[in-house]
Protein backbone atom coordinates (compact mmCIF):
# COMPACT_ATOMS: atom_id res chain seq x y z
CA UNK A 1 0.00 0.00 0.00
CA UNK A 2 1.30 3.21 -0.43
CA UNK A 3 -1.64 6.11 -0.51
CA UNK A 4 0.29 9.97 -0.72
CA UNK A 5 -1.86 13.01 -0.19
CA UNK A 6 -1.75 17.04 0.55
CA UNK A 7 -5.27 18.42 2.27
CA UNK A 8 -5.77 21.27 4.57
CA UNK A 9 -8.27 20.37 7.27
CA UNK A 10 -11.28 22.80 8.02
CA UNK A 11 -12.61 23.89 11.53
CA UNK A 12 -16.04 22.38 10.79
CA UNK A 13 -13.77 18.99 10.33
CA UNK A 14 -12.03 19.26 13.61
CA UNK A 15 -15.79 19.88 15.22
CA UNK A 16 -17.09 16.81 13.67
CA UNK A 17 -14.06 14.74 14.04
CA UNK A 18 -13.86 15.80 18.06
CA UNK A 19 -17.19 15.66 18.85
CA UNK A 20 -17.34 12.31 20.32
CA UNK A 21 -14.27 13.44 22.98
CA UNK A 22 -16.67 16.51 23.64
CA UNK A 23 -19.27 14.69 24.87
CA UNK A 24 -17.16 12.70 26.70
CA UNK A 25 -16.02 15.81 28.80
CA UNK A 26 -18.84 17.78 28.61
CA UNK A 27 -21.86 15.82 28.66
CA UNK A 28 -21.57 15.15 33.05
CA UNK A 29 -22.08 17.99 33.71
CA UNK A 30 -25.04 19.01 31.50
CA UNK A 31 -26.62 16.01 32.32
CA UNK A 32 -26.31 17.35 36.49
CA UNK A 33 -27.64 20.70 34.94
CA UNK A 34 -30.61 19.42 33.60
CA UNK A 35 -30.70 17.13 36.83
CA UNK A 36 -30.48 20.56 39.67
CA UNK A 37 -33.17 22.67 36.86
CA UNK A 38 -35.45 20.23 37.13
CA UNK A 39 -35.21 19.72 40.84
CA UNK A 40 -34.89 23.66 41.16
CA UNK A 41 -38.20 24.18 39.24
CA UNK A 42 -39.97 20.92 40.94
CA UNK A 43 -38.91 23.01 44.39
CA UNK A 44 -40.20 26.52 43.57
CA UNK A 45 -43.29 25.15 41.77
CA UNK A 46 -44.72 22.23 44.54
CA UNK A 47 -43.80 25.06 46.88
CA UNK A 48 -46.48 27.65 45.17
CA UNK A 49 -43.47 29.99 44.68
CA UNK A 50 -43.26 30.75 48.46
CA UNK A 51 -40.31 32.67 49.90
CA UNK A 52 -38.94 29.32 51.57
CA UNK A 53 -39.12 27.57 48.34
CA UNK A 54 -37.78 30.26 46.02
CA UNK A 55 -34.85 30.39 48.61
CA UNK A 56 -33.78 26.79 48.03
CA UNK A 57 -34.83 27.26 43.57
CA UNK A 58 -33.38 30.32 43.06
CA UNK A 59 -29.61 29.33 44.38
CA UNK A 60 -30.16 25.48 42.34
CA UNK A 61 -30.95 27.31 39.25
CA UNK A 62 -27.61 29.29 39.13
CA UNK A 63 -25.82 25.94 40.51
CA UNK A 64 -27.52 25.00 36.65
CA UNK A 65 -26.47 27.59 35.05
CA UNK A 66 -22.96 27.89 35.94
CA UNK A 67 -22.51 23.46 35.19
CA UNK A 68 -24.69 24.20 32.11
CA UNK A 69 -21.77 27.03 31.00
CA UNK A 70 -18.97 24.80 32.52
CA UNK A 71 -20.29 21.92 30.41
CA UNK A 72 -20.02 24.74 27.31
CA UNK A 73 -17.21 26.00 27.41
CA UNK A 74 -15.86 22.16 27.93
CA UNK A 75 -17.15 21.21 24.39
CA UNK A 76 -15.53 24.54 23.30
CA UNK A 77 -12.03 23.77 24.70
CA UNK A 78 -12.23 20.04 23.45
CA UNK A 79 -13.70 21.23 20.26
CA UNK A 80 -11.32 24.20 19.12
CA UNK A 81 -7.90 23.83 17.03
CA UNK A 82 -5.26 26.33 16.71
CA UNK A 83 -5.02 27.73 12.94
CA UNK A 84 -1.55 26.02 13.32
CA UNK A 85 -3.83 22.62 12.32
CA UNK A 86 -5.61 24.16 9.52
CA UNK A 87 -2.48 24.37 7.41
CA UNK A 88 -1.87 21.58 4.84
CA UNK A 89 -0.55 18.74 5.63
CA UNK A 90 0.46 15.58 3.76
CA UNK A 91 -0.01 12.08 4.71
CA UNK A 92 2.00 8.80 3.50
CA UNK A 93 0.46 5.61 4.29
CA UNK A 94 2.55 2.68 3.59
CA UNK A 95 2.85 -0.64 4.79
CA UNK A 96 5.24 -0.08 7.05
CA UNK A 97 4.29 3.05 8.59
CA UNK A 98 1.71 6.22 9.21
CA UNK A 99 2.91 9.75 8.13
CA UNK A 100 2.11 13.11 8.24
CA UNK A 101 4.09 16.62 7.33
CA UNK A 102 2.62 20.03 8.41
CA UNK A 103 4.68 23.33 9.00
CA UNK A 104 7.30 22.67 11.34
CA UNK A 105 6.43 19.24 12.17
CA UNK A 106 6.45 15.50 10.92
CA UNK A 107 4.92 12.61 12.22
CA UNK A 108 5.92 9.06 11.17
CA UNK A 109 4.57 5.82 13.51
CA UNK A 110 4.87 2.52 12.79
CA UNK A 111 1.67 0.96 12.11
CA UNK A 112 1.85 -1.74 14.87
CA UNK A 113 2.01 1.34 17.60
CA UNK A 114 -1.70 1.76 17.18
CA UNK A 115 -3.52 0.16 19.33
CA UNK A 116 -7.15 0.81 17.32
CA UNK A 117 -9.12 2.67 14.87
CA UNK A 118 -12.33 3.78 14.29
CA UNK A 119 -13.55 4.76 11.01
CA UNK A 120 -16.17 8.13 11.05
CA UNK A 121 -17.26 9.83 7.97
CA UNK A 122 -14.97 12.20 8.22
CA UNK A 123 -12.04 10.63 9.19
CA UNK A 124 -9.89 7.15 10.43
CA UNK A 125 -8.79 7.43 13.65
CA UNK A 126 -5.71 6.10 14.94
CA UNK A 127 -5.45 5.76 18.41
CA UNK A 128 -2.02 5.39 19.32
CA UNK A 129 -0.45 3.09 22.27
CA UNK A 130 0.74 6.27 24.25
CA UNK A 131 -2.98 7.56 24.23
CA UNK A 132 -2.42 10.26 21.23
CA UNK A 133 -5.05 10.24 18.50
CA UNK A 134 -3.80 10.70 14.53
CA UNK A 135 -6.32 11.14 11.71
CA UNK A 136 -6.55 10.39 8.30
CA UNK A 137 -9.00 12.37 6.20
CA UNK A 138 -11.53 10.46 4.41
CA UNK A 139 -12.60 13.41 1.67
CA UNK A 140 -8.97 13.67 -0.12
CA UNK A 141 -9.03 9.88 -0.84
CA UNK A 142 -10.43 8.44 -3.85
CA UNK A 143 -12.88 4.99 -3.47
CA UNK A 144 -10.27 2.94 -4.39
CA UNK A 145 -8.00 4.48 -2.20
CA UNK A 146 -10.33 4.38 0.75
CA UNK A 147 -11.04 0.76 0.62
CA UNK A 148 -7.52 0.03 0.29
CA UNK A 149 -7.17 1.50 3.52
CA UNK A 150 -10.20 0.45 5.28
CA UNK A 151 -9.09 -3.15 4.37
CA UNK A 152 -5.37 -2.39 5.35
CA UNK A 153 -6.59 -1.02 8.63
CA UNK A 154 -8.91 -4.00 9.17
CA UNK A 155 -6.10 -6.64 8.55
CA UNK A 156 -3.52 -4.46 10.85
CA UNK A 157 -6.07 -4.95 13.94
Amino acid sequence: MHIEFTHARTRPYFQRVLASGAKRRSQPLALAAGAVGFAALVVAVGGEFSTNALLIAAPAAVLALVLLAVAGALWRRATTVPDSRLAPCTWILTGDAYSSRAAGSTTEIAWPEFVSFRATEDAYLLRHRAGATHDVPREPLSPGQDTELAAFLRAER
